[in-house]
């Protein structure tokens, strides 16, 4: 309770005109407890505007080192109450209050006005008819500056050495498995699983694949329990969902789309489909182009569904603002990177690769490659670029292994994992990706490099 919390009755504490003079007069007598909480205190509690201009005064001065004293103040406020009122701070009885408890109650009762006064601004906005995604976005500003938590800028060394030698206990624990899984043996030992708070982005030329793999990826972690959400510029919900239950059921996805199905694979398609309606995994056609738009509605599935793992289709669809195209996909990418951070989720992000691959020999895509990649490369915790030789006619790798089917999945980058290649099978005509059966092999020349 905070007449607890300040060692205070309620007959005591009169109002927060009261609490801000004491406040004030506490400080000025003793500077050291102001060094104590500067960066706890900010001119918003003050409510009063002559104590707000006093307190702007007193704080200025003690942050030279100098003295705060009635002449000083006199002197810089020009208010003939400011005499009288700097007597008054003086007077009252504040050695039995502690500094910080008295901030933190006047914060409290801020935030409170603040809130109320929110409620109301949003209340006018929604009757006059204002756009919903503008209130939206309005009202989530507002409640990040006043749901921030001033504090100490100095950090702790013994806080942040507990906190690493925590996660080192549950990677050793998790027998490297420490984030959410991937669905493929030789991604999550490579990666560790997809961690919180990372950007990843998927590369690759038309046809490769990369909208099947991240769909992948996202049904993967629904279905065991993680609630994913899909964001499809591109293709619609039906055609995703068509895309699962071909990969799902093994029917050929050609098959499904045409209705010309037997009666075994009929069964299987209606098994998938009874599978799919248990997963977490939700599907949103963007009606909306708008990055606003965007970034609204992952908070509201974030919020309103739990969800963990986001999947974007595709990056360069998403309208941003900027001079140029390449200004408005770095917005976008760098947007999507704090969005990650901000709501300790993770968001995987397809991305068209520029013309020049394909006139390249062999046309295997580089980081390079990414089309207006500056930004994109800076951004992402990882970038993966899906390349399949089958694709450009090569059907055979430098040992002579037939290439039918092999899916190179390029990590071009690993902010914290470094970079390599790992081989994966795709079965186009479900458009599912697998483990190689003999991926341990294989996996052993992909080791990551230790580069970072």
């Amino acid at each position: 309770k905070l007449t607890d919390m300040l060692n205070l009755n309620t007959s005591q504490m009169k109002d927060n005109m009261d609490m801000e003079m004491r406040l004030i007069g506490k400080i000025m007598s003793n500077p050291r407890d102001y060094y104590d909480c500067h960066s706890l205190i900010s001119e918003e509690i003050f409510t009063d505007p002559l104590n707000r201009k006093i307190y702007k005064v007193v704080s200025e001065r003690l942050d030279k080192g100098d003295k705060a004293d009635m002449i000083v103040i006199s002197s810089a406020i020009k208010d003939p109450l400011v005499d009288l009122r700097v007597a008054e701070c003086m007077n009252l009885d504040h050695y039995a209050y502690i500094t910080k408890n008295m901030v933190l109650y006047l914060s409290q009762e801020d935030k409170k006005i603040r809130l109320k006064k929110l409620a109301e601004l949003t209340t006018k906005k929604i009757d006059n008819g204002d756009d919903l995604f503008n209130v939206i976005e309005f009202v989530e500003e507002q409640m990040k500056s006043i749901s921030e938590v001033r504090g100490s800028d100095i950090p702790d060394i013994k806080k942040q050495l507990k906190i690493l030698h925590d996660d080192i206990r549950r990677r050793m624990d998790s027998e490297n498995m420490i984030g959410l899984p991937t669905g493929f043996q030789s991604v999550d030992k490579f990666t560790g699983g997809w961690q919180e708070t990372d950007f990843i982005v998927i590369g690759g030329a038309s046809s490769m694949g990369k909208t099947s793999l991240g769909l992948a990826f996202c049904y993967n972690c629904a279905k065991v329990g993680i609630p994913s959400a899909v964001f499809s510029y591109e293709m619609g919900d039906t055609q995703l969902l068509q895309r699962l239950v071909s990969l799902e059921s093994e029917v050929n996805n050609r098959y499904i789309m045409k209705g010309a199905l037997e009666s075994g694979e009929l069964n299987r398609v209606d098994k998938a489909i009874g599978k799919l309606e248990g997963v977490n995994l939700f599907i949103d056609e963007c009606k909306d182009s708008s990055l606003r738009y965007l970034l609204n509605k992952i908070r509201q599935y974030v919020i309103t569904k739990d969800v963990k793992f986001v999947l974007v289709d595709y990056l360069q669809l998403v309208k941003g603002s900027g001079t140029s195209r390449e200004q408005e996909v770095a917005m976008v990418a760098r947007e999507l990177k704090n969005l990650a951070k901000e709501l300790n989720i993770t968001i995987v992000a397809l991305s068209q690769l520029s013309r020049g691959v394909e006139r390249r020999d062999g046309c295997r895509p580089s980081l390079s490659d990414l089309r207006e990649s500056g930004e994109i490369e800076q951004a992402s915790d990882i970038v993966m670029l899906v390349y399949r030789p089958e694709y450009y006619g090569i059907m055979s790798d430098d040992s002579g292994k037939s290439t039918e089917g092999l899916v190179d999945l390029i990590f071009a980058k690993g902010r914290n994992i470094g970079t390599g290649t790992l081989p994966l099978k795709f079965k186009k005509e479900y458009t599912k990706f697998i483990d190689p059966q003999d991926y341990t092999e294989k996996f052993i020349s992909a080791q990551p490099s230790e580069s970072f």
